[in-house]
């Protein structure tokens, strides 16, 4: 990479960065100085609403802050032998009532004796899961479908979020892993994230020796495929 080339991405990122910190702020400084200035009452939904624009910075800053310890090669793993079908189940068990919610159905379709034994850190591995959860949650229509499977291949475990309408276009399913890019169009929602989620998962298959991959689904929506290898009695 030249030094040209490379002063325009960092100049890039920062400037990406800076857009995506200016709105929550905004938001958070408005609804405050409208609180002082006695325009807003202080009821319980205008202390819902600063806190959501709170969390949603803290998100921001902290996809930030693990990006940042990424690229150094700081970001710590501690991993340890465990079983990764149930680290995903409990992923999934903690969004079903989300899910519900928002009416999209979400199917397992993982073998009730499946066990994949990886080499991994627990906390990463339901980062990950997490990411391609809330993903679905944010793009998928309602009345849609997520479907999660799970099977060994070999000397891999492969994982797959599959879920429903909109769909991507090729163009934007090969770069859904680049930091801030979002999909324009019908899976552009005004309640999607600062497009770090999946950069960040990239990141956490990456360090667990895997691979992450992006396709069009059978649903009409997104398939994410992840392998991740199984060390049986890996020290």
């Amino acid at each position: 990479m030249t030094l040209e080339k490379h002063e325009k991405e960092r100049r890039q990122w920062v400037a990406d960065i800076s857009h995506e910190l200016r709105t929550p702020v905004a938001v958070l400084q408005g609804e405050i100085e409208a609180l002082l200035d006695g325009i807003h009452n202080s009821t319980p939904e205008t202390i819902r609403s600063l806190h959501a624009e709170t969390l949603r910075l803290k998100r921001l800053v902290d996809d930030l802050y693990q990006i940042s310890l990424s690229d150094l090669g700081t970001l710590s793993y501690r991993k340890e032998n465990l079983d990764l079908v149930e680290t995903l189940r409990d992923s999934i068990q903690s969004y079903r009532a989300e899910f519900d919610r928002q009416g999209i159905a979400l199917k397992e379709n993982i073998s009730g004796d499946i066990k994949a034994i990886v080499f991994a850190d627990r906390e990463r591995l339901g980062q990950l899961f997490t990411n391609l959860l809330e993903n679905s949650l944010r793009y998928t229509d309602a009345g849609g479908m997520l479907e999660i499977g799970a099977k060994i291949n070999g000397d891999f475990i492969m994982i797959e979020f599959q879920d429903s309408k909109p769909g991507v276009s090729m163009e934007d399913v090969e770069r859904l892993f680049e930091r801030f890019y979002r999909v324009e169009g019908s899976r552009n929602r005004s309640s999607g994230g600062a497009g770090l989620g999946l950069t960040i998962s990239k990141n956490i298959v990456d360090a667990h020796e895997g691979i992450i991959s992006a396709h069009p689904s059978l649903l009409g929506g997104l398939l994410i495929r992840i392998r991740i290898p199984v060390f049986e009695g890996r020290q």
